[in-house]
């Protein structure tokens, strides 16, 4: 059996965004909220109807697409991006900090999470992955003490069709924002890229 390859697209090799790039006081941003990992878990166990958690449904739907809201000066603001899938927040976050030598510093109350989500993970709706993403990223991560335990599960919930995490330049954080949040209504602010002895994650 043979298999052919076929070209699907082309992309400027300046125009590629790595999550091997973020910078030293870069502005965090996430696209999208957290916690369908649960919320299906949820609806898998019958718990949930769909109508339950539509707003979780209406996100995996919608494309990542961005680049379209944003003129090429804020394109180019944009350091580094990485998706947020199977390895939830934390486990993408860390790929970033260790490609880029850096580490990140999220803001946990600013962290965009569906309504349902905390107390579904209150009510035990988990996933393998929600171990396994603690146990990935555990040597890096450093959770405020006052995050209480069914809380932290947010940062390792797994997302199908997540949002991005973008590392962007401080100075054009805001208005790439405002831009983001014209279809992007979940969109916001939650950290920053610093430079420590080691590349960590930091959750206050």
């Amino acid at each position: 059996m043979k298999f052919g390859l076929s070209v699907t697209g082309y992309v400027h090799p300046q125009q590629i965004w790595s999550n091997a790039t973020a910078q030293h006081d870069d502005v965090l941003i996430l696209t999208k909220a957290l916690g369908t990992g649960t919320l299906t878990a949820g609806l898998k166990r019958q718990v949930y109807h769909e109508s339950d958690i539509q707003s979780a449904i209406d996100s995996m739907i919608q494309h990542n697409a961005i680049l379209d809201l944003l003129d090429p000066h804020l394109a180019t603001a944009i350091h580094s991006a990485t998706d947020i899938t199977g390895f939830g927040l934390l486990g993408h976050a860390l790929q970033m900090a260790k490609a880029s030598n850096v580490s990140l510093h999220f803001n946990f109350q600013q962290l965009p999470i569906f309504d349902l989500a905390f107390a579904s993970l209150e009510r035990g709706f988990l996933t393998k992955a929600h171990r396994t993403n603690a146990e990935y990223t555990r040597e890096s991560v450093s959770l405020h003490p006052a995050i209480r335990d069914h809380e932290k599960l947010i940062l390792f919930d797994p997302q199908t069709s997540g949002g991005l995490l973008l590392s962007v330049a401080a100075n054009l954080a805001e208005s790439i924002l405002e831009r983001l949040q014209t279809r992007f209504q979940a969109a916001c602010i939650i950290g920053k890229v610093v430079t420590l002895a080691s590349m960590t994650i930091i959750i206050d």
